[in-house]
């Protein structure tokens, strides 16, 4: 999903070329629609980024930079909690949980990973990843994977898993 996104933005940034070109701006937004909508972003969500990043970008004169710098203003505002520490909050007393939840291959094993290494090598904590997708029986070979690449720990049921 997220290299889905990350393509999408670069090639509603790449439709913008000139400076004052409100139609490069339009086929730029509406790419950008239709990526957001098509990776399940709430429409409520997708109208508004789109109406303020065209506003903004109208303010500050139509162009590659200006587009990009509206565009991660916007994100970076709806993504963030007001009153909340910017980055990732660990809880107070340790350990700090965190749960992966999404649909079918909206990315949580990779994500998880990504996750994972970034705790470990950035963050310098310990990490230990938990299997527990039982619906899908490779997702934990994936995760097996991905956390002895990273060289994180992972704790899976192989007993539970065998007899399904």
């Amino acid at each position: 999903m997220f290299d889905t996104l990350t393509d999408s933005f670069k090639n509603a940034i790449g439709k913008i070329r000139f400076h004052d070109d409100e139609k490069a701006l339009k086929k730029a937004t509406a790419e950008l629609k239709k990526s957001l909508l098509k990776a399940d972003v709430h429409h409520k969500v997708v109208k508004e980024l789109i109406a303020s990043v065209e506003t903004e970008t109208k303010q500050h004169g139509v162009g590659k930079d200006n587009f990009l710098r509206a565009l991660q203003t916007k994100l970076t505002d709806i993504l963030t909690i007001e009153g909340a520490p910017k980055g990732f909050t660990f809880a107070s007393k340790p350990p700090t949980v965190v749960l992966m939840i999404g649909l079918q291959g909206s990315g949580k094993t990779t994500t998880t990973g990504k996750l994972a290494y970034f705790l470990k090598e950035q963050k310098k904590k310990k990490v230990l990843v938990i299997a527990a997708d039982l619906q899908r029986l490779a997702a934990v070979e994936q995760l097996r994977q991905i956390t002895s690449q990273i060289e994180v720990e992972l704790v899976a049921d192989e007993k539970e898993l065998l007899h399904r």
